[in-house]
């Protein structure tokens, strides 16, 4: 007799949901991937008991007659592909038909669905894996379905799961991941009866981060969009300042699935690698879009990572596009944050977060012929929000008075003789010795050009603050410059010059005393055979055999560290991303860290005008090479308010 079993129908589907569905978070998915794909506008989301006792989504898509409601529980019956080759060119969120076969197996399912137009419904049972009943229904357009008792045939998956208030966390952080990607859907979340937010639906990505993660998290936005190579980055990434101690909120959607990458997730920590300190982590909300036939998709039970053709295109889009963003956002000061408690302008209603005019999502569109277009999910618009004091508001009655007191009537006008015009103020520009150009300057259009560096490159010095803070002040501003954390900045970008391609190889410092490491029998082959790359940025090297090198010379500023340093260069250069040629920024971070003025050094005014004038030429003044700020600034109105001058 045989011992090979042809596993039944219902044995196959325990097993089959046991790859699919992980936890109460995997059905809430699966369902809400299929609403999507419905083309529902509106979706109702509800669970209880961490999901586990109840979850029912309802969508008013296009909804199922009775046959396909009865498909729909089978296993691989799907409408989103037909034949192998359409694997390749989707662009739904859904494709394999496993999703309701799966929950049914492991839960009692009830699905009710109408295609509307005053069409009857169907309605369709399952429990424990077994059909119930098939009978008519009276519903509105759409597919509502309600999944109970999660698990109640599978103890050993249930008694996996954790307590409800974790399993109820993990569903609401995937559903507010999913509403940002799809803000062209309203999408109102109930967590035991409570409702935990609720999406405009108006297609603009930062309407569905405001109504999700709050005002903070959407004020503090910068939008990206790039293109290169056939592939196109939109969204939105954080302010370096803005920073968070875990990736929670770093969400990266390709073709607008969710998915985990660490090539992008590598690219994020690249771009932002001397903008954030240690162990804080960036914002950002970015979509990628690519052709369907460059990523794989059917890589992941749960499609939570997808494979693309050429990681390094996907590296650079996502290091060039946050990079381009965050350099042209020109929002890396550091304002005061201190004394004052409270918004800086609380007396003032809260503007609504303006949507950028790029702020539109793009879809591969396979029925165009493989071109970029804009999502039909997605609409753009522009705002203007319009402030409007509070009546008996004490700022705007002080503002008044500020402008009352400053009129002084013209004699002249006030006795009818004829008003004198004043010319408007003029900049001169001279090309020629005996030709001037006039060319009008608006105070708004001085005051546009005008950015923080600008500011601080024309401020004058006030003093030093303990040896360490340099103070500089204009008209309105006062700023406070971190003497060691400007001059690192200084350095490193000089030390980041020298390195640059075609520049001659990196300084070294010769040891007194060679340092000896053993190392694993693959590092030693590797080190060998990248011998000349280690050589050219400064390091000089002995293979002593026996899995033993000796570190002979190493780049400038290192020799203290050397084993530790080396070592970690190692470990970037084998990392399996496409970024190796910058591993070399932390040798840089060093040097330019150990040479540069020290906190308590006494300098000149002169040495730090200087090293003023040289901060503000820089390609990021705003940090110092381990992302720590350079200077931050306080302004008259914040001295005003903290000694109650304006209420």
């Amino acid at each position: 007799m045989g011992r090979i079993n042809v596993l039944d129908s219902r044995t196959a589907n325990a097993i089959k949901a046991g790859e699919v569905i992980e936890r109460p978070v995997s059905v809430v998915k699966e369902l809400l991937d299929n609403a999507i794909d419905s083309g529902a506008t509106r979706v109702r989301i509800e669970f209880a008991g961490g999901g586990i006792s109840l979850i029912r989504m309802t969508d008013n898509g296009c909804g199922m007659d009775r046959e396909d409601a009865e498909k729909a529980f089978l296993i691989h019956a799907t409408s989103k592909l037909k034949t192998i080759e359409d694997i390749y060119d989707l662009s739904t969120m859904g494709f394999r038909g496993e999703a309701l076969a799966s929950i049914a197996s492991c839960a009692d399912v009830t699905l009710t669905t109408s295609l509307g137009d005053n069409v009857t419904g169907t309605k369709v049972t399952y429990e424990d894996g077994n059909l119930k009943g098939v009978t008519d229904a009276t519903a509105p357009q759409g597919t509502t379905v309600e999944v109970r008792n999660l698990f109640k045939n599978i103890p050993a998956r249930y008694k996996f799961l954790k307590k409800d208030s974790t399993e109820g966390m993990y569903i609401t952080g995937m559903v507010e991941k999913l509403s940002v990607s799809n803000p062209q859907i309203s999408i109102k979340l109930i967590k035991d009866g409570a409702v935990q937010f609720t999406t405009p639906g108006t297609g603009l990505v930062k309407d569905a981060v405001y109504a999700v993660y709050g005002k903070d998290t959407a004020n503090n936005l910068v939008p990206v969009s790039f293109q290169m190579d056939g592939l196109r980055i939109e969204g939105f990434t954080g302010s370096p300042r803005f920073v968070r101690g875990n990736r929670g909120l770093q969400c990266v959607y390709v073709n607008d699935r969710l998915i985990h990458s660490k090539t992008i997730t590598a690219a994020i920590d690249e771009a932002y690698k001397n903008s954030v300190m240690k162990n804080k982590f960036p914002v950002c909300f970015l979509m990628i879009y690519c052709a369907p036939g460059t990523v794989d998709v059917n890589v992941h039970p749960q499609k939570a990572e997808v494979k693309f053709s050429s990681d390094q295109d996907v590296f650079r889009l996502v290091l060039h596009g946050i990079r381009e963003a965050i350099t042209s956002s020109g929002t890396a000061g550091n304002a005061f944050k201190g004394i004052v408690s409270g918004d800086s302008d609380a007396s003032l209603p809260a503007e609504e977060p303006a949507a950028p005019a790029g702020d539109k999502q793009l879809r591969y569109d396979v029925s165009a012929g493989g071109k970029m277009s804009g999502s039909h999910r997605l609409k753009s618009e522009s705002r203007q929000p319009v402030t409007v004091p509070a009546a008996g508001d004490a700022a705007s009655a002080n503002e008044l008075l500020k402008i009352l007191s400053g009129f002084k009537p013209d004699a002249s006008v006030v006795s009818g003789q004829k008003e004198t015009v004043e010319a408007p103020a003029v900049a001169v520009k001279e090309e020629d010795p005996e030709v001037l150009e006039v060319v009008p300057v608006t105070a708004s259009e001085a005051e546009e050009e005008q950015t923080d560096i600008d500011k601080l490159a024309g401020a004058r010095f006030t003093g030093i603050l303990f040896n360490t803070y340099i103070v500089m002040q204009t008209t309105d501003t006062c700023y406070f410059v971190d003497q060691h954390a400007a001059h690192e900045r200084v350095l490193y970008e000089e030390f980041m010059e020298k390195k640059a391609p075609g520049k001659d190889v990196a300084v070294s410092e010769h040891m007194l005393v060679p340092s000896v490491m053993k190392v694993t029998a693959s590092d030693y082959a590797f080190i060998e055979e990248a011998m000349d790359r280690f050589t050219e940025n400064g390091f000089e090297i002995e293979m002593l055999g026996d899995r033993e090198i000796a570190l002979r010379a190493v780049p400038m500023g290192s020799a203290d560290k050397a084993p530790e340093i080396f070592s970690g260069i190692l470990t970037d250069l084998k990392r399996e991303i496409p970024a190796k040629t910058d591993v070399w920024y932390r040798l840089i971070q060093t040097t330019a860290c150990k040479a540069a003025i020290k906190a308590g050094d006494v300098i000149t005014e002169e040495q730090a005008l200087s090293l003023i004038n040289k901060m503000t030429k820089l390609e990021d003044p705003y940090h110092c090479a381990h992302g720590r700020p350079t200077f931050f600034s306080v302004t008259r109105k914040d001295f005003e308010k903290n000694f109650k001058r304006i209420v």
